[in-house]
């Protein structure tokens, strides 16, 4: 074969390549562009999947899956994970600490910075002297930490050496999900940081400990992180091959056309070559398209609270993070094609997709001898006698009962029965102690809901519809709003949820609600301020005339 024949059947043969490196618009003020924009890329460059990593939460990750499931593109899971990182040769110290600000206890013989650490203490400054054979840190180095720190494993956590009013550093980890127990595990790593966030905190101010990364490794991958991920040095990357096996820790490369970027990449390079890890090609998508970077430019100046013109370096220096096709990743990785056909390599790893997460209600508890479905029953024909008297008007029982039964049979077919049993529980609490509580909504049209005492509206009398509320061919969970007075009432029922099911099943929901804007042009105050400046134009009425990448009016 000719070596021209043999560039024409390399330049013929399909250039695959697979983004597992995305941020979307959940990474607030980070990330410019929607789940569904990220995917709808992905598809017109025919990527078969792509990886969506929002910052320390999964916020994302439900319209990320539906939004590919739609166009065929499989959706990886994951999150960029902040992490408070332990370093090599520090693990196994004696150290003796004396902390300014943190009271010695009587009788209490534990360093100082380990009993603050556990018992959430006030820290402000210390100095390590460290005992250990193999140890990093010289003796009587400077460690320097200011605020609250939450209750945990003490040796969990790393101040390393800091200049004055300085912070522990915290590094980004992108993680990727592999299987079920991978999401399990990323899940149960976001809730244990989110549990200790101070109220009114900053995003990045909370991280997840070493100790906590090692105890939820299985099942995740790790990509070695970028500009603000840990340095490319052996001895940190070597940490992660520690706690997440070498088969499982990839060697990130990013390049935007950035010195100090491809200067990183080669001590990356070289590192994973001692280590023996495959080199993995990503763009950290921050936008879908080039266009979208004037957008992420305003975020940049909301999250840093200036304004556009004042940003300066602020602001990315190119608009590269966008969502490139296969062929444009070949051509920038060409002298690395392993880092690319990585990709495709750990994309048939990641096996789990939101479609395999299931779920099942939380079971409710019952008295012995009893199911969940025996109790149900016991409790719906106690309330169905009681309002289906046949007097005064309403219905007799043995009319409501075949609309019972087969309320019942669908509810034990889908598996429901802990759902109704918990909303009548927290119903049976408030009417103990005289809190105002009433369902609504579709709720109304069930017999069984209206046996229980959750609705008001009789459904037999007034022959309402069943299947509005439940249907099983409709595939939907089933929607019961409860009415709270507001202030201390409204509180104390929220209260007995946390005290009956815990803190750990139970949890306070927030609704994100996004208005549409009107269909008119913006005030040109605003306009001024965005790329691209946009000033009215005194020709033709209210018309405006865009200087930039535009010209004329519009």
């Amino acid at each position: 074969m000719t070596e021209k024949s043999s560039r024409q059947g390399a330049a013929g043969r399909k250039q695959e390549y697979v983004e597992l490196h995305a941020r979307s618009a959940f990474s607030f003020l980070q990330g410019a562009a929607t789940p569904e924009e990220l995917i709808a890329v992905c598809a017109e460059h025919k990527m078969p999947s792509m990886a969506l990593l929002d910052r320390d939460g999964l916020y994302g990750a439900a319209r990320f899956h539906l939004a590919g499931k739609k166009l065929a593109v499989k959706a990886h899971i994951g999150a960029e994970i902040s992490a408070l990182l332990d370093a090599p040769g520090l693990r196994n110290h004696r150290a003796s600490m004396s902390i300014a600000g943190a009271a010695d206890k009587p009788g209490d013989q534990r360093n100082p910075l380990i009993r603050a650490l556990e018992e959430g203490d006030r820290v402000f400054a210390g100095s390590f002297s460290t005992e250990t054979n193999n140890s990093v840190a010289p003796a009587g180095a400077h460690y320097k930490y200011s605020g609250r720190v939450p209750r945990a494993n003490a040796q969990d956590y790393y101040l390393p050496p800091a200049r004055a009013g300085s912070s522990p550093q915290i590094f980004t980890l992108p993680l990727l999900v592999r299987n079920r127990i991978g999401y399990q595990n990323l899940c149960r790593l976001i809730t244990l940081m989110k549990l200790r966030v101070p109220k009114h905190s900053k995003p990045g101010e909370c991280a997840v400990t070493s100790g906590e990364l090692a105890e939820h490794a299985e099942g995740l991958i790790c990509l070695t992180g970028v500009s603000d991920g840990p340095e490319a040095m052996q001895g940190t990357v070597e940490w992660l091959v520690e706690i997440f096996d070498q088969e499982n820790v990839y060697a990130e490369l990013q390049r935007h056309f950035n010195r100090e970027e491809e200067a990183r990449n080669h001590a990356m390079i070289e590192t994973a070559r001692r280590l023996k890890l495959p080199l993995l090609a990503t763009n950290g998508i921050s936008y879908a398209t080039r266009a979208q970077r004037q957008v992420a430019d305003v975020f940049t100046c909301i999250r840093n609270h200036v304004r556009l013109e004042n940003a300066g370096r602020l602001l990315a220096s190119n608009s590269e993070r966008f969502v490139k096709s296969p062929a444009e990743m070949v051509q920038l990785f060409a002298d690395l094609p392993e880092a690319i056909a990585n990709t495709i390599e750990l994309s048939s790893r990641l096996e789990f997709t939101l479609e395999d997460l299931g779920y099942e209600f939380p079971k409710y508890p019952v008295p012995p001898g009893e199911t969940m479905t025996s109790f149900l029953r016991q409790r719906t024909y106690e309330g169905a006698r009681w309002r289906y008297s046949g007097s005064n008007g309403s219905p007799t029982f043995a009319r409501a009962q075949k609309q019972i039964e087969h309320e019942l049979a669908l509810i034990e077919k889908l598996k429901l029965e802990g759902y109704f049993l918990i909303v009548w529980d927290i119903i049976q609490f408030c009417k103990r102690h005289g809190i105002l509580v009433q369902g609504r909504g579709s709720a109304a049209n069930s017999a069984v809901c209206y046996s229980l005492g959750i609705t008001a509206v009789d459904p037999v009398g007034m022959e309402l519809l069943f299947e509005r509320f439940l249907s099983e061919e409709r595939g939907e969970w089933p929607d019961i709003d409860l009415d709270l007075p507001s202030g201390d009432q409204r509180e104390r029922a929220i209260q007995y949820v946390y005290e009956r099911y815990g803190k750990l099943g139970a949890a306070m929901t927030a609704n994100v609600i996004t208005y549409r804007g009107r269909s008119r042009p913006a005030h040109p105050e605003i306009l001024s301020t965005l790329p691209g400046r946009a000033e009215f134009a005194p020709a033709s009425g209210t018309a405006l005339r865009r200087h930039g990448d535009l010209s004329g009016s519009a």
